[in-house]
């Protein structure tokens, strides 16, 4: 018999949400779940009995575990988005939510991006007796020359997405649906050439066909770890991840005076309401020129073969 208490339903979310293919989101409300049943010691509170009490105690015991604000607020928002779906028309709904004197001010990020000068060391290093460890620093030089382009997103990439006779890399984003559409450059078809087989359904050698959502993770994990290790070798003051450098391609394309619109297209936001609203979608050429000022530097970096 599935369980009727509040865990129970926050599990039956979770798993709706994984048979629909929302891996990430699955993941987010498992981690609350885990959190929150952590936090309730005793036996799972029902629908009702979640009150703007609990919900603040179960605020201040996060923050006591040491999580970061942004974090907290994340799991607070999930929490809210779970109690409203869970019983949307029972009769254990409360006439005023639990969450309804509920404040989340984001706490502002410290800036991923890592300056130019970074990247072309990147580029310059020869790790051909380490060829993983290449393979990580090849995708990460990617995210910056594709605009960007998240790590989920590259490793997903197959000869499909290069259109009009492999000119155009056109695909959309896991996360959001929304389509991408950008100049392959001669640094891309560089990378693209280095690793792209006939006998592999993927671009680059990441991936199998039927890897699970966990096995990503692993991969996302080992990926993150190689960058780990470059920092070491250059000796930089912070950790690199796959983020710094969809990050460092953004900030150099507004160093460059690229239009925010431009940028946020490339980047395939869909949090820029004000360019969208007044911004036409620009042509391929346009989000072309924008990568050719940002990336133009790093081709001569790139070693042959």
């Amino acid at each position: 018999m599935k369980r009727k208490d509040f865990c129970g339903l926050m599990a039956t979310q979770e798993q709706d949400k994984r048979r629909r293919g929302d891996e990430s989101t699955a993941d987010l409300y498992r981690a609350v779940r885990n959190h929150f049943e952590c936090f309730i010691t005793d036996v799972g509170p029902a629908h009702k009995d979640v009150t703007a009490e609990l919900v603040q105690d179960f605020q201040l015991w996060l923050q006591r575990k040491g999580l970061r604000v942004n974090t907290v607020n994340s799991y607070l928002s999930c929490l809210r988005a779970m109690y409203n779906r869970a019983l949307p028309f029972g009769k254990g709904r409360q006439e005023r939510s639990p969450f309804a004197g509920l404040r989340l001010k984001r706490e502002e990020t410290r800036k991923r991006a890592v300056p130019v000068e970074v990247i072309k060391k990147i580029a310059s290093l020869d790790l051909k007796k380490e060829p993983a460890k290449q393979l990580a620093a090849d995708l990460a030089l990617f995210t910056f020359l594709a605009c960007g382009i998240p790590f989920v997103d590259i490793v997903h990439l197959t000869g499909e997405n290069l259109v009009e006779n492999g000119t155009v890399l056109e695909y959309r984003r896991q996360k959001t649906g929304v389509l991408i559409r950008m100049e392959v450059s001669a640094e891309m078809q560089m990378l693209i050439d280095r690793y792209r087989s006939a006998e592999r359904h993927y671009l680059f050698p990441v991936l199998s066909e039927d890897m699970t959502h966990e096995q990503y993770k692993a991969c996302l994990a080992t990926e993150n770890r190689y960058l780990k290790d470059i920092s070491v070798m250059l000796d930089l003051p912070e950790t690199l991840t796959t983020y710094s450098f969809r990050h460092a391609w953004a900030s150099e394309a507004y160093h460059l005076h690229v239009p925010i619109g431009v940028i946020s297209q490339a980047l395939g936001h869909t949090s820029e309401r004000t360019t969208r609203i007044y911004l036409k979608e620009f042509d391929v050429s346009e989000v072309a020129k924008a990568n050719r000022q940002v990336s133009e530097t790093i081709g001569c970096y790139l070693r042959v073969g």
